[in-house]
């Protein structure tokens, strides 16, 4: 199991309501859009999935590892990741 953290920034009440719920459902509410949830590798494609169909274009969500078992994993929503500039340096 790895450890990620998951923030967004979603306009939309609704919206951001139920992807929130998602992400409790997975881990814990660590500030009002950040989370730390716990995955296997087998959950993040139907969690990509789940996610997708709630958000909008006009959202921003990150999905990143916190330890090295997830690194090439990192999903952002509707924008490319920067494989060598990265949000997080883990090492």
């Amino acid at each position: 199991m790895s450890v990620w953290i998951a923030a967004y920034d979603i306009a939309d009440d609704k919206r951001r309501s139920r992807v929130a719920s998602v992400l409790l459902r997975l881990g814990q509410r660590i500030q009002d859009s950040v989370f730390v949830l716990h995955l296997e590798p087998e959950d993040l494609p139907a969690l990509r999935l789940e996610l997708g169909a709630e958000l909008a274009r006009d959202d921003l969500f990150d999905l990143y590892p916190v330890d090295q078992r997830g690194h090439r994993s990192q999903w952002r929503w509707q924008r490319p990741i920067d494989e060598y500039n990265p949000v997080i340096d883990l090492d």
